[in-house]
This record gives structure tokens, sequence and C-alpha cells, in this order.
């Protein structure tokens, strides 16, 4: 049986895990290692990346409410920017919050992890993968 006060006694600890990305050493000082730290995702975060396909979607709708003076061209300018877009595949929305919850080093922001997405796809959807895989795991039982 669960033992209910043994798990609520339990120390934990989270699970982090550094991951070399070559592809993007060009953008690392020289002679560094082209490190990204990443850690699992928790609850709440979890909860905020199942929710950025409706939260994508209810702010391209804001932004042309805002932007309704402005040409289409300027308003599909700022979405593409934030990656938004009614033609977003929702794996891609889903995966960039997933990016830029679980990465601690760098942070990224929307606008970056939407830009690697774009020109380093290979590199995104591993990073996303192993993000995915740690938040599979949960923590780590601590010492």
């Amino acid at each position: 049986m669960f033992d209910l006060q043994k798990f609520q006694d339990a120390k934990f600890k989270e699970n982090v895990e550094e991951i070399e990305v070559k592809a993007l050493a060009p953008f690392f000082p020289e002679g560094e290692k082209p490190i990204i730290k990443v850690h699992a995702l928790t609850g709440v975060t979890l909860a905020k990346v199942k929710e950025a396909i409706q939260l994508n979607r209810d702010i391209g709708a804001l932004i042309e409410g805002l932007v309704s003076n402005n040409t289409t061209e300027k308003v599909d300018a700022i979405k593409e920017t934030m990656g938004i877009s009614e033609n977003s595949p929702d794996d891609l929305v889903r995966r960039i919050a997933i990016l830029q919850y679980g990465c601690i080093e760098p942070e990224m922001s929307q606008e970056v992890c939407v830009k690697l997405a774009d020109v380093y796809p290979e590199q995104f959807y591993f990073l996303t993968n192993k993000i995915l895989i740690l938040t599979g795991e949960g923590k780590s039982l601590g010492e």
C-alpha cells in the first residue's frame, strides 16, 4: 500500500540536465561548451503549457483588435515575431511553451523559442523532448 506519510516526509530535488547542443556553438563565447540547462516542468508549468494553445489563439485575436487600424502586414509581423498564428500547429505552440518554461540557462523568451524552432528545428525538438523526459521522471528523491 502507498505510504502517504513517507511520501509527505520525503525530500525531493529538481531534475536538471545540462545538454550540449553543438549546432548552437557559434552563439557561445569562444572555447565555451554550448550547454543548455533544462529541468523538468512542475505541475503549474505543465498546466501553463497545456493552456498555451488556447492562449495563442486568444492573444492573436487580441492583437488584431488592438492594432485594427494598422495594416494586415503589421498585424501579421507582430504575430509572427511572437510565434502566434492560427496556422501554427498545436504541437509547435505547445513545445514553444515547454522550452520557455523548461529552460534554465539561458532563460528563453517566447520570441527566442520561436526563432530557435524556426532556424534550428532539430535542436528545438531535441531540447523539448529532453524536458518532457525529465518531466515524466518527476523529481528525484533527495538525500
